[in-house]
């Protein structure tokens, strides 16, 4: 599905608006979708992008997004106690070139952080390429990151755009898209008309991992609004 990328569109806590949310694909080959914007579309403007990956979601990428892989300078974090703290900031930054114009999360909860805080400090877009319907802030203006032993919320950057692609979401492992389901379904915002089937997400059904993307999506925004509210 083709989401309206305005219904995500939001200023962030101090009330300025980050880099505009362009384009929201969830659908099967969204990462082909991907590829075209980067060789001829909106992105093609952009010409050294990094991609940050870990060893996992490397490994269930890397033959769907070749292409996109092969125009990247990309950056593969070990996966084994991988956290966004400081330890990995240090990483992205003594790997990333100075010319880097764009930033490519690809990954879950952790990559997308850890990708959006940099992108932030160095004032550059970034595009979430979620790999698992496990977290509710790739459209996020906030990273949790942990800072001197403690976890602390960041200002960070919201994507310019999300390429959900359900070939690579729907396979992810079940837990981490059962964990996805729980927290929708535990939402107080109530967003979907009716919960999230862990029965068909334990499945591997592509329709519902697709709502469930969606409503995360929209979760994410909501509590975030509602924070900033509080």
């Amino acid at each position: 599905m083709r989401v309206d990328a305005d219904d995500f569109a939001r200023p962030c806590g101090d009330g300025k608006m980050h880099h505009e949310i362009k384009e929201i694909l969830i659908e099967p080959g969204a990462v082909n979708a991907l590829e075209e914007a980067m060789s001829e579309g909106f992105l093609k403007e952009y010409i050294s992008p990094l991609l940050i990956c870990d060893t996992n979601t490397c490994k269930a990428t890397e033959k769907l997004m070749e292409d996109i892989f092969d125009r990247c300078q990309v950056l593969v974090l070990d996966a084994d106690d991988l956290q966004a703290d400081q330890h990995a900031i240090e990483i992205v930054e003594n790997y990333m070139d100075e010319d880097i114009d764009l930033i490519l999360a690809v990954g879950s909860g952790t990559v997308h952080d850890i990708s959006r805080y940099v992108a932030f400090q160095y004032k550059i877009p970034f595009i979430s390429v979620p790999t698992a319907a496990s977290a509710e802030g790739f459209v996020s203006t906030e990273a949790e990151m942990v800072w001197n032993g403690q976890k602390k919320m960041i200002a960070a950057e919201a994507p310019i755009a999300v390429y959900a692609d359900t070939d690579i979401f729907a396979n992810a492992p079940t837990e981490l898209n059962l964990s996805g389901a729980i927290r929708v379904n535990s939402s107080d915002t109530y967003l979907t008309e009716r919960k999230i089937s862990e029965t068909q997400i334990k499945e591997g059904d592509p329709d519902t991992c697709e709502k469930l993307m969606y409503a995360l999506l929209r979760s994410g925004v909501a509590g975030q609004a509602e924070g900033e509210r509080l």
